[in-house]
């Protein structure tokens, strides 16, 4: 592993641990217990409690899991929208379920079962793989979780996993299923094709009559058939359109360039990693084995896993890191190793992976920049200042044309359709109005999104209309002629099926064949038809057809079937791999039936106000 210029993260050893444990689904959580220690019951499943604790334990889970995945802290008001909440509840009602069935069937795991799960979790490891019992008590004080109930979780989740096993582990989906499917799904065609176009044709498509172009016109009437057209009149203000009054004097430039110096005037800085460890020594040792050769310092990351997100700093300042950090990292003349030395986590080892130079941008570089950056600022806030003496006057009955003439605004008009993007009708907002305005209406002052201000009125719909035929003549002719080099090369390709069948090949009438070979359905063959590789599967073998679209016409012909061969060994493995897939799909469906059954024969009684106070605690 390199030492990449990566982005900016923070590394946490609280994080990583927290992360350990929520791969278990078993992390601690930040609400405070609703009741009386957070044992009241949200929900009851039979005689089994869903306590407060277990709720929002599961609940924080999720939204954690949830926005590591997306890479952002998720709102409990965004859970909401996609369903995470129900999803939770569901969760620890079906958890309460089975551990009631568990204890009705006497099924339990022992202490020694307990124990090699807690030695065999990553989190509690030391750099040599064994159990480490400070970071494992850490781990549970940090989490708000005694020994005996985390023992209890693990005890609890390995009980429903046996449970489960034990009513999936039978479910066997049968190789006839898996055959069937790749019968047809692993199914080959090799065939030959080729394009035809006009090229092939004896002589050039003539132009139509008089009486071929009307008949064209009129067969296809939505073609040469204008939208609805909506009037407007509208008027319209944008901040732009008032940037030439503006003035702005050097010292506001001034001072916004000296308002940001951190942005125009950058100190050194280092892209770093930060490794930390439980004590001074700890550290020290694991820089002399590095110096030693023992091991480097992308195998000390790797045993202890952790990735290099978790110690990633990314770009930092002296004022990024703590006092005695700051001098050993920018002390440090070239990339390599720095430390031990105290930072905000412990004792830590530094990897310098770039040295970032101090940079100044001069005033004079970045004076056009803030200047347009001032007046686009008090623009908007021109166009914003202009906007109640405007309402006022459109509530006073004034018109369009009156604020063209009275205000900065400017008068214009537009035949809307939909679909129009062009001036104004680029803006949603503006689209949004005009294909809502009735006639008669007051205009209303509107926002665009750039800062702009309008206000519109629809004088009049024009429905649907033919347009004259004398107007359209040109596209009609060149439909025309369009369609029937379609049809002339449709019957060459009719005239050559035959003529292939009858045993000349694609050579002898002058078509350049192209091979496919080994072709599966879902397979996409560039420059053809987007049905042609399903219409060749339709085929017998030695069979030719026709294909088209709007576009393309092409002659194919199936040269060999490939049928699906179970006895090939990588079509054993296939075969085995969706047997395993589809019986695994069984077997959570059927166990999803059981715990939906067992729900249903203990009762449920769930607590809504309690679920309300939880969530109302998390942000």
């Amino acid at each position: 592993m390199s030492a990449p210029l990566r982005a900016k993260k923070k590394n946490n050893k609280i994080v990583y641990i927290l992360l350990g444990l929520l791969a278990l689904s078993l992390t601690g959580f930040g609400v405070r217990s609703v009741g009386s220690g957070g044992r009241q019951a949200v929900a009851t499943v039979g005689n089994q409690k869903v306590t407060v604790d277990q709720y929002a334990r599961a609940l924080t889970t999720q939204l954690r899991a949830v926005s590591q995945q997306i890479g952002t802290n998720l709102t409990l008001e965004q859970a909401r929208a996609f369903g995470l909440d129900r999803q939770v509840l569901q969760e620890v009602l079906v958890t309460a379920a089975l551990d009631g069935e568990a204890e009705r069937l006497g099924l339990s795991v022992g202490d020694v079962h307990v124990r090699n799960t807690l030695l065999k979790t990553e989190a509690f490891q030391d750099l040599t793989g064994k159990f480490d019992q400070t970071a494992y008590t850490f781990a549970l004080e940090q989490n708000n979780l005694k020994p005996a109930q985390y023992d209890e979780i693990i005890r609890g989740d390995a009980t429903r996993r046996l449970l489960q096993t034990a009513i999936a582990a039978g479910i066997q989906s049968g190789k006839s299923y898996s055959l069937a499917m790749l019968d047809y799904l692993a199914e080959e065609r090799t065939f030959h094709w080729a394009l035809l176009g006009d090229e092939f044709l004896t002589a050039p498509v003539r132009s139509p009559s008089d009486a071929e172009i009307k008949a064209e016109y009129q067969a296809n009437p939505a073609a040469y058939t204008a939208p609805e057209i909506r009037k407007i009149t509208y008027v319209y203000l944008s901040p732009e359109m008032l940037d030439k009054s503006i003035e702005i004097e050097e010292s506001a430039i001034r001072a916004l360039y000296d308002s940001e110096p951190a942005k125009y005037n950058q100190p050194e800085r280092r892209i770093v990693d930060r490794l930390a460890f439980g004590s001074t020594e700890a550290a020290a040792k694991a820089l002399a084995d590095i110096k030693a050769g023992t091991y480097d310092f992308d195998a000390l990351v790797k045993g202890r896993n952790l990735t290099d997100d978790d110690i990633d700093m990314g770009e930092v300042s002296p004022a990024d890191l703590t006092p005695a950090a700051a001098k050993a990292v920018f002390a440090q003349p070239e990339t390599g190793l720095v430390g031990p030395v105290e930072s905000s986590l412990g004792p830590a080892l530094f990897r310098v992976n770039a040295i970032l130079q101090a940079h100044t941008t001069p005033y004079d570089e970045v004076r056009e920049e803030l200047r347009a950056s001032l007046v686009a600022d008090r623009a908007r806030r021109q166009v914003e200042d202009l906007m109640v003496p405007i309402e006022d006057k459109l509530a006073a009955g004034a018109t369009l044309e009156e604020l063209a003439t009275e205000t900065e605004m400017q008068l214009g008009q537009l035949d809307y359709f939909k679909g129009d993007e062009e001036g104004l009708a680029a803006y949603d907002e503006f689209r949004q109005a005009a294909e809502a305005a009735k006639t008669g209406d007051f205009p209303e002052l509107l926002t665009l999104e750039d800062g702009g201000i309008f206000a519109l009125r629809l004088d009049a719909i024009v429905p649907p209309t033919l347009k004259p035929l004398d107007q359209v003549r040109d596209q009609v002719a060149e439909d025309w002629m369009r369609a029937e080099t379609r049809r002339q090369v449709l019957a060459l390709a009719a005239t050559f099926q035959t003529r292939i069948q009858a045993g000349e090949s694609f050579a002898d009438l002058g078509l350049a064949a192209k091979a496919e070979q080994n072709i599966k359905r879902d397979h996409f063959i560039e420059g053809a038809p987007k049905a042609m590789v399903d219409t060749v599967f339709h085929l017998d073998q030695g069979q030719i057809t026709t294909v088209s679209d709007a576009d393309q016409v092409v002659l194919v012909a199936l040269d060999a079937i490939t049928p699906f061969d179970p006895q090939k060994p990588d079509n054993a493995a296939l075969i085995k791999q969706i047997e395993d897939q589809y019986s695994q799909q069984l077997g959570a469906e059927v166990f999803q039936s059981f715990a939906t059954a067992i729900e249903d024969k203990a009762g449920i009684s769930i607590n809504q106000n309690l679920i309300a106070a939880i969530q109302a605690q998390i942000p």
